[in-house]
C-alpha cells in the first residue's frame, strides 16, 4: 500500500506551512480573518474541521488570555479568530453561509 494514498484521521500535525499557498516570490500569503468565534462549544474546531475538508488552510490565533484559560478551563474563555488565506477567504465565507431553507433540494423538503 505505499503507492495508495496516506489516510488519516483528523489533523495531520504540522501540515499547514506545506498547505498554505505561496506568492509568485515564493512568500507565503498573507492570512485573512475569517471569523472570531467561541470555544466552549466546539463550534470553532467544527469549522475549522470543515475548511480543511475542502482543502482550505485554517489556523486559530487565540487573543487576550486565551492561552491561559485553555490550560486552565480547557477552552478560551476569550474565544478565537480563524484565518484563511486572503485568495481563498470569499470560498471560505461561502463555506459558513447558512443555508436557506428555499435552497434544499426537492428530496430533502419531503
Amino acid at each position: 500500500m505505499a503507492n495508495g494514498p496516506e489516510l488519516t484521521w483528523g489533523r495531520s500535525p504540522n501540515d499547514l506551512p506545506a498547505r498554505w499557498p505561496r506568492k509568485a516570490d515564493g512568500t507565503p500569503e498573507a492570512p485573512a480573518l475569517l471569523t472570531h468565534r467561541m470555544e466552549w462549544n466546539y463550534e470553532s474546531e467544527i469549522l475549522e474541521q470543515k475548511l480543511r475538508a475542502y482543502d482550505i488552510p485554517v489556523f486559530r490565533q487565540m487573543g487576550n488570555l486565551g492561552t491561559l484559560s485553555k490550560i486552565v478551563l480547557g477552552f478560551s474563555g476569550s474565544g478565537v479568530d480563524l484565518y484563511v488565506p486572503e485568495s481563498l477567504l470569499s470560498d471560505a465565507q461561502e463555506l459558513l453561509r447558512p443555508v436557506e431553507e428555499d435552497e434544499q433540494t426537492p428530496n430533502e423538503s419531503e
